[in-house]
């Protein structure tokens, strides 16, 4: 019931601070933010920055609730990271897991207009990952980056990615986890005494070959040529493998993509098509492999799940904190140690990249005995 010239007699808790909606060039939502008397007691520019903040929380909501639409500067983090989802993700080998890393995103970061998000906050909402690795860190910062990196070149909903301005973690390489040699004496007895179909053989399999795991369980016994000894890697086991089209959860009415599980995948892990090993020369994997081929019931060489097979074992031989892919790590490690180069040594692993092979580069004494030779050589003669 009041009017324009009642204004100057109203108090404070009298008079709202109401924001105009406008969609399509058409006014449609009022909405109150706050009383007058609940503005803070600041200079203008600060009040001012107060009622901007309240004016962008209710255009999250409204946006939320289609009540407004999405135009460039109202467009959500959380769509773009659903756009991502559905137009990219499904090509990338390892969809699940940047699926996983888009979800926490979206949860910290989903309700932030798109243009109005800066690095500060993207920083701000990192330090909740302060308990995970460096690298793995850096992976959802990375996966972060190629979601707005989409965003920018290919939907052209922003001028700049503000994640690249997101410091990364400092990463250390080395590896120090493998079987010392008391460590492996007393592996390889836990072995023998290990009641699982597969674990013993994949086991030895791992130690000598370093190969990869998904690459064992991608084997075929087609693979192996026992008259010519050799081993060919082809292919490799994925745990998901994501469907190029997504499909509608009936029960939400929402797009969902859609994994196949253990499939075997033609090519290896570092992209290469196939990856040729002698059986030569490794102990008694050959006669092992063969005595598991004997027993076996299908193609595949090792068709097995070990991982409670794999947790019994390192429980009865006392080994602590050590992975199956570690036995990659100790078959690398042995030969660093032994003296052999480095480009044989990635060649052994099938290391497509030699910066891979020199984060055993520390393990090596030959190395700093030619140096040291070297060095000493120069200054006394």
């Amino acid at each position: 019931k009041k009017t324009v010239k009642d204004i100057p007699k109203l108090e404070q808790h009298e008079v709202n601070v109401v924001a105009k909606f406008y969609r399509d060039g058409k006014k449609e939502f009022r909405v109150v933010l706050c009383r007058v008397d609940e503005l803070p007691d600041f200079n203008g520019d600060d009040q001012g920055n107060f009622i901007i903040d309240k004016i962008r929380n209710a255009k999250e909501n409204m946006v939320k609730e289609d009540k407004l639409s999405k135009t460039g500067g109202e467009r959500l983090v959380s769509d773009l990271i659903n756009d991502y989802l559905f137009g990219k993700v499904p090509e990338k080998k390892d969809a699940w897991s940047i699926q996983q890393i888009l979800k926490f995103w979206d949860k910290e970061l989903g309700n932030i207009i798109l243009e109005e998000l800066t690095a500060v906050q993207i920083t701000a909402a990192k330090k909740l990952l302060k308990d995970k690795a460096p690298k793995t860190q850096n992976n959802y910062v990375s996966a972060l980056s190629s979601c707005f990196n989409y965003g920018v070149k290919n939907l052209h909903w922003l001028n700049n990615n503000p994640v690249k301005e997101v410091a990364k973690e400092e990463v250390d390489n080395k590896v120090e986890r493998y079987l010392s040699d008391e460590e492996r004496k007393r592996f390889l007895e836990g072995l023998e005494k290990s009641e699982s179909p597969t674990l013993k053989v994949l086991g030895h399999f791992g130690l000598a070959t370093g190969c990869r795991l998904s690459e064992a369980e991608g084997l075929k016994w087609e693979h192996i040529d026992f008259e010519k000894d050799i081993i060919s890697f082809k292919g490799a086991k994925r745990k998901r493998i994501c469907r190029p089209v997504p499909r509608e959860n009936k029960v939400t009415k929402k797009k969902e993509l859609v994994y196949d599980r253990n499939v075997i995948q033609s090519g290896l892990k570092n992209g290469s098509k196939a990856k040729v090993m002698s059986l030569k020369n490794l102990g008694p994997l050959r006669g092992l492999l063969l005595e598991h081929k004997m027993k076996s019931t299908t193609d595949l060489v090792f068709p097995h799940n070990v991982r409670t097979a794999w947790k019994t074992l390192l429980r009865n031989c006392e080994i602590k904190n050590f992975r199956m892919h570690d036995l990659r790590h100790t078959c690398a490690s042995y030969l660093v140690q032994a003296g052999v180069e480095l480009l044989k040594v990635a060649a052994h692993l099938g290391h497509k990249n030699i910066q891979s092979t020199l984060r055993y580069a520390h393990l090596s004494p030959k190395v700093t005995e030619e140096t040291g030779e070297a060095v000493a050589a120069r200054i006394y003669g």
